[in-house]
């Protein structure tokens, strides 16, 4: 008897194989998802603090809010906004504070801080519930050209190792540049040397 198809353990086998490559190839998928939304941001950011620069070239001192800048996110008014979802709270871009200023959508909060030349930063977090899988702070002072990556979870300090060419995350984050002296004012992530 010349029986065509397959028996069932057979199929079964076929389908523990591909759970098994799916399972290994879901992690990268999301790690890859998260780097683009960094990409975004890190992209947003550059545009916020080239903004500020021509701010700061009129005015002698960076803006405040979002309206005071020649190229303002949609929806941005105030000093933080959230590019998904509605700002709920205004966040303080401290470990878990920003996370649920967006009414728990899935995107970033953007922030502006300081008017100074020393003290002018974008900040932007992951927003959303508080068990992201990916948690970090992108960080960006207008009058330098690199972004510090904080991981506020292991997932988020292994992303920002990697946006930072490094093979393990230093303890108070690191810069785009890989740079991980980000206190002194020499480097490109480092707070602006320099006077009002």
């Amino acid at each position: 008897m010349n029986n065509k198809g397959f028996t069932l353990i057979e199929l079964l086998v076929v389908v523990l194989i591909i759970g098994i490559l799916a399972a290994m190839a879901l992690p990268q998928y999301f790690k890859a998802v998260e780097r683009s939304r960094m990409s975004e941001a890190v992209t947003l950011l550059a545009n916020i603090a080239q903004a500020q620069q021509r701010k700061y070239l009129q005015i002698n001192r960076y803006a405040g809010v979002f309206t005071g800048l020649d190229v303002a996110p949609k929806g941005a008014s105030g000093a933080a906004y959230c590019t998904k979802g509605e700002n709920t709270t205004t966040p303080t871009f401290t470990s878990g504070e920003e996370n649920d200023a967006c009414g728990g959508a899935n995107g970033f909060v953007v922030g502006l801080n300081g008017t100074a030349f020393t003290d002018g930063v974008a900040r932007a977090a992951r927003s959303g519930a508080n068990n992201l899988q990916y948690a970090y702070v992108l960080e960006r002072y207008y009058a330098n050209n690199g972004t510090k990556c904080t991981g506020l979870n292991d997932n988020g300090k292994s992303l920002c190792a990697d946006f930072c060419g490094l093979d393990t995350y230093p303890t108070n984050g690191c810069c785009s540049t890989g740079d991980t002296a980000l206190a002194s004012g020499d480097g490109a992530c480092g707070v602006p040397s320099g006077n009002d």
